[in-house]
């Protein structure tokens, strides 16, 4: 059952995914879609999903495209109704809805911006760590570790803080008594 303050009837759920979709103004896939609307609980679940079948099947919004499957987007006459509907759509719910949207998105621009890849090696598994900034490359680096568990830990670790491994890079780097230790 959604929160206080959520959508309880099914054509104002469906407003609200036309809202999303065009305040989003891009295609979004299924969970990030579930994610938004059910961060505040702004939507139940099965609403949601009686919501989006009625919508595909009306032609308001439709699948991006075969190789994205649960992948959407908001249609011209979508749009039309939206503007409709937007109107009937509590302002505490937009306001959740458009705050929901951006978090999610920030958090969407930053795992796109973080990579890492885990590759067999004879000796174990490589696990290679980038993180790339405005078309840049911050830190990369790769280590191999010895076996596949350890490899996943270790890409995971890196992609849920990569600035403090940036952070811990640069003061090893920038360290002059450890340089001047070895020098000596």
């Amino acid at each position: 059952m959604p929160e206080l303050g959520g959508l309880y009837e099914i054509a104002d759920v469906k407003g609200l995914i036309l809202f999303l979709l065009k305040e989003a103004d891009c295609i979004l896939d299924e969970t990030r879609m579930t994610d938004i609307l059910m961060e505040d609980g702004l939507v139940e679940y099965f609403d949601y999903k009686q919501a989006m079948e009625q919508l595909l099947m009306t032609g308001l919004i439709d699948i991006a495209s075969m190789e994205e499957t649960g992948s959407y987007r908001i249609t011209e006459q979508g749009r039309e109704v939206e503007m409709e509907y937007e109107k009937e759509i509590p302002y505490n719910v937009r306001s959740k809805t458009q705050q929901a949207l951006k978090k999610n998105m920030r958090r969407q621009k930053e795992n796109d911006q973080i990579f890492t890849e885990i590759t067999p090696s004879p000796s174990g598994y490589s696990v290679c760590c980038n993180v790339r900034e405005g078309g840049e490359t911050m830190l990369s680096y790769e280590v191999l570790v010895p076996d596949q568990r350890t490899a996943y830990y270790a890409a995971e670790r890196f992609r849920k803080n990569p600035s403090l491994y940036y952070q811990k890079i640069m003061e090893i780097v920038l360290d002059e008594e450890l340089f001047k230790k070895n020098e000596d």
